[in-house]
């Protein structure tokens, strides 16, 4: 039974995905176990039915704050809709002793082809490439200083910050192209064939950077002005994780100052940036994706799928529901 109101198991999501967003597959879940699954109006109907929920599931449109985490009565858990888990003030819910989850590996593969994809693409010069051939022709593409520019891949170095999941199928598929690979991670032993060193040592000796970490309380700026002064003049930049994550001040002053002369950006702080003190968008060394790595017909699949597990395990630990 639910332990905040003694009737079906309750799971609401939070922060629903606008637009035709579909919930078949978790209704595919709960239904059979009696779980009933709701999805609220508007912000006003989320505070209300989180109250007596089981599990809340957040999406990360919008973010459970401790002032939300506090009006739960009885939760079994909260799940956060993502592979990061930023959208819940986990230092809260852990005052609470209430249980965080994740949905950590169904876009791992797609995070890290999107990684590869924008790295290739500002490491060969592709898009202003394509530019100049659409709008001025052939031979000032193939004569412009672009061409000019391009550096063997094969031999370079590649920094992965973090070293988890995406980061090791980073490090897998860039080593597919000859590049040696090492990562920084505070949490991670590393392999052979992904070394983890010191942060700086990583800055220091990377020809290219991708940025899969975590973002938590202490992992925000990570790459802060200090921290990218010791990347060496031309390292490219790529950050699928969490704006958070970087500086942004401090990443448009080394592209700016020919630090970084490249960057490919899936995610931005805060999303989307405010057009009023972005410094980012429209810089002609710069291409950005609306936060699309994990995207995929299969990966979102599993998202529905795993994510409706991972609830039902909540509320099984919990005692809400029979052990399977």
């Amino acid at each position: 039974m639910s332990g905040s109101t003694g009737g079906a198991p309750l799971v609401v999501f939070y922060d629903p995905i606008p637009g035709e967003w579909s919930y078949d597959i978790e209704r595919s879940v709960f239904d059979p176990l009696g779980v009933e699954l709701r999805i609220p109006a508007d912000a006003a109907d989320a505070d209300r039915l989180i109250v007596d929920a089981d599990v809340v599931i957040v999406t990360g449109i919008g973010r459970l704050s401790a002032a939300s985490i506090a009006t739960l009565r009885d939760p079994a858990g909260l799940l956060c809709y993502s592979i990061g888990m930023n959208q819940v003030d986990g230092a809260a819910a852990a005052a609470r002793g209430i249980p965080v989850r994740n949905v950590p590996g169904y876009c791992a593969d797609e995070v890290a082809d999107h990684a590869v994809t924008l790295l290739l693409a500002i490491w060969r010069h592709l898009v202003p490439l394509h530019t100049l051939l659409s709008t001025h022709g052939w031979s000032a593409a193939q004569t412009s200083e672009h061409v000019a520019a391009i550096r063997r891949i094969k031999g370079k170095t590649l920094g992965i910050l973090g070293a988890g999941r995406i980061g090791q199928k980073v490090g897998e598929r860039a080593r597919g192209f000859g590049l040696r690979t090492i990562a920084a991670d505070p949490f991670a032993p590393g392999t052979p064939e992904l070394p983890v060193v010191p942060l700086h040592e990583m800055l220091e000796q990377a020809d290219a950077i991708v940025v899969c970490a975590a973002l938590t309380p202490e992992s925000r700026h990570t790459l802060d002005a200090e921290a990218l002064s010791h990347v060496k003049p031309g390292t490219l930049f790529v950050n699928v994780s969490r704006g958070g994550l970087v500086d942004e001040v401090a990443l448009a002053a080394a592209l700016g100052d020919g630090r970084i002369p490249w960057a490919g950006l899936d995610v931005r702080d805060p999303e989307p940036p405010d057009p009023a003190d972005d410094l980012l968008t429209g810089l002609p060394n710069v291409i950005i994706t609306p936060h699309i790595a994990a995207s995929s017909q299969e990966a979102v699949d599993d998202l529905h799928r795993q994510a409706a597990e991972t609830a039902v395990e909540l509320m099984r630990a919990a005692g809400r529901l029979p052990a399977a």
